[in-house]
């Protein structure tokens, strides 16, 4: 009997949690393990329980801790996980302290396996909450993808959302007591200068510059509020990385920018907003259509290239992107993507000029490669076979045969789906 995975589709307004399931299924089916996806929502999750009790499966899978059912065991609130005994995969998708609420729910579960995407956040989780913990990088499904040779009517396109940075700092003047105010905007502006500089580090290495009675005081904010602390720093990574965002786009004169997604705040005449086009298929179709695809990477992600640069790739669009201490690792530099430093605006323009203007076929050589290089290095089939080795691993350790030694679900168990906002 072959061991039994269930993946769990939960909601997700941009529509990339339902990509990377189908192709996971593919692999996970082609490694000899039976692979099923449930719908999971806030509506059904007594009935996907009942699903599950019949499927049996011996691990549950799914994206940002999003897909986390509770049960009640001995007058105890508990993750499904631990009263039936299986394991539970949850894949970061971005900084897993978007999700911390989420996390302190399972601190305390022995059946988590959590994977992300960037050597930071693995440190993180690994110390934090004691979990085992493996990297994972953001791959493609190939098939979602159109052929290379559809017709470019785009120049530029970024993906946004994109907020004018002076819009936040307003907020955080009704928001903040003056000492909070200066720490996040001098924190964003440290966040601004060093993309690649992890949100925590940052925040601690500030800290120490202020007075001993502010560190003091952020101390006590950590330790007995710290999920508002939490959402105190997740607010001041969004605004390092909308001022970066703003900033860059603000700086383009003479080309037209096309933003993929909301925008808040006004820009000159050369930048036109798409803010309908948020669903991942759409952005898949506009960026198809693109010559160069700019993309802002958010200091949530330090070292590692997040989910939308090989997706910018596999479009066949010129990728340019702030370098990342791992980019290189992913692909050659200037032969199948193109980095370039955020601060430096003088860089943006002209190597958008010189690909644009100077050298279009050198632009199209270069997105060819780059395209090619991820449909065959970075695809969502090869993360899950990756995955599937992991769990194949999990299940030599613990000496199951096929799944013999898993307990049914009990289909009087309640259970409640966890609903906490994203941060982001």
């Amino acid at each position: 009997m072959k061991p039994r995975v269930a993946l769990f589709r939960t909601p997700d307004q941009r529509g990339l949690v339902p990509i990377i399931l189908e192709g996971l299924e593919k692999a996970f089916s082609a490694k000899n393990f039976e692979a099923k996806i449930f719908d999971l929502n806030p509506e059904n999750v007594q009935q996907v329980v009942e699903e599950l009790n019949e499927f049996r499966p011996l691990f549950m899978f799914d994206i940002n801790l999003d897909g986390v059912i509770f049960g009640e065991q001995d007058g105890q609130k508990k993750p499904l996980a631990d009263i039936i005994g299986n394991i539970h995969i949850s894949w970061f998708l971005d900084d897993p302290i978007l999700h911390y609420t989420k996390l302190k729910e399972i601190k305390d579960s022995n059946q988590f396996m959590l994977l992300t995407i960037d050597v930071d956040h693995m440190q993180w989780l690994t110390t934090a909450f004691r979990k085992n913990t493996s990297l994972v990088m953001p791959g493609v499904e190939p098939t979602s993808y159109p052929p290379a040779n559809v017709e470019k009517e785009f120049d530029v396109a970024f993906i946004g959302p994109v907020v004018d940075p002076t819009i936040i700092e307003e907020n955080w003047k009704q928001r903040f007591d003056e000492a909070l105010y200066i720490y996040a905007i001098e924190l964003g502006r440290l966040l601004y200068r060093n993309p690649d500089m992890p949100l925590r580090l940052a925040a601690n290495y500030l800290g120490s510059q202020f007075t001993e009675e502010f560190q003091q005081a952020i101390l006590k904010f950590q330790q007995e509020r710290d999920e508002d602390y939490m959402r105190y720093l997740v607010d001041v990574g969004l605004y390092a990385m909308h001022l970066r965002r703003w900033n860059i786009i603000d700086s383009i004169e003479d080309f037209e920018v096309n933003i993929l997604g909301p925008v808040e705040g006004n820009f000159k005449d050369n930048v036109v907003v798409y803010d309908n086009i948020i669903n991942e298929k759409d952005i898949i179709t506009f960026l198809s259509k693109t010559k160069i695809s700019l993309l802002s990477h958010p200091p949530f992600i330090p070292a590692g290239v997040g989910f939308s640069v090989f997706s910018s790739a596999a479009c066949n669009a010129l990728t340019m992107v702030e370098e990342r201490l791992s980019t290189k690792s992913f692909f050659e530099i200037d032969k199948e993507i193109v980095t370039y430093h955020p601060i430096d605006t003088v860089e943006i323009e002209g190597k958008i000029a010189y690909f644009l203007e100077d050298k279009p076929s050198e632009r199209e050589a270069i997105a060819k490669a780059g395209r090619e290089r991820v449909f065959r290095e970075h695809t969502l089939y090869q993360r899950g076979e990756f995955i599937a080795g992991l769990m194949e691993q999990i299940l030599k350790a613990a000496k199951f045969e096929g799944g013999e030694e898993q307990k049914e679900t009990s289909e009087e168990t309640p259970v409640e789906q966890t609903q906490e906002e994203q941060s982001q």
